[in-house]
């Protein structure tokens, strides 16, 4: 694995934590990879593929599927990950693991026909990565990729807001961020689409309970405890949001599929 900065040993670490309860609780990521597994392409210009930022590789089956003759490598930051995956039987000769970050990948320049990634990537420069995945990818390879944008999460931090400055939220990049990134790592075709989905809780509790147990709890620059006071209060505040569907929690996601030109 590729030497971490003490940010990217911390989000390893969160996701780590939530190894065994993500598939459980990852209802919305595990919705928009399906999503993003429906536009696989049928064929690749050479048969290797990634998956970049696995977690437990929920989508092993389903890709090899599409693509059953492609070798895959079930990339992911946290070696707990890499071992849920397999001991939930996803891994195998076709399917192997990869423990590295998605900014320094240990693998040679035009070795991939295609970089598949869901709901990983924002812990990322979206500059670096996409210079990162171009460098893999053999010119005519694709990249397939769904991420949260800034936006999402906005009920949480708003209701934060309220009680204290402090991070609750990651400020994540937005679409511009990943368009300009897009286009300065040579994607210059690229096709970005927005989609806003909204979830729904009977209680703050829950929302907090779901990102902890799929490793999304990770506030970069946060520190020290949350006080009881300041979670009360930030809970009030959240309840005056509810709906008849309950408690709203918004995800900004974007969709992005590219080709490498050259």
């Amino acid at each position: 694995m590729s030497t971490s900065t003490p940010a990217k040993t911390a989000v390893s670490d969160h996701f780590s934590r939530a190894a065994r309860s993500y598939d459980e609780h990852a209802i919305l990521q595990l919705a928009v990879g399906r999503s993003l597994v429906q536009r696989l392409p049928v064929a690749l210009p050479v048969a290797a593929a990634l998956d970049l930022g696995c977690a437990t590789a929920p989508f092993a089956r389903a890709q090899q599927l599409v693509l059953p003759e492609v070798q895959w490598q079930a990339v992911d930051l946290s070696s707990a990950m890499l071992a849920e995956a397999s001991e939930r039987g996803r891994l195998n000769e076709h399917y192997q693991p990869l423990c590295a970050d998605a900014e320094q990948l240990p693998l040679a320049e035009a070795s991939q026909g295609l970089v598949f990634s869901c709901f990983a990537l924002q812990w990322c420069d979206p500059q670096a990565v996409l210079q990162e995945i171009a460098r893999v990818l053999v010119p005519g390879g694709r990249l397939l990729l769904a991420v949260p944008l800034r936006g999402s999460l906005q009920e949480l931090q708003q209701s934060w807001q309220v009680v204290n400055q402090r991070p609750h939220v990651n400020a994540l990049p937005d679409f511009s961020d990943w368009q300009n990134a897009a286009l300065q790592a040579g994607f210059i075709d690229a096709e970005l689409q927005q989609q806003v989905m909204v979830e729904y809780y009977d209680s703050v509790k829950s929302i907090a309970r779901r990102l902890k147990a799929t490793g999304a709890d990770h506030v970069s620059g946060a520190s020290g405890l949350t006080g009881k006071h300041a979670w009360q209060a930030m809970v009030a505040e959240y309840e005056t949001k509810r709906t008849e569907q309950g408690l709203p929690l918004t995800w900004n996601v974007l969709f992005l599929e590219a080709e490498k030109t050259q």
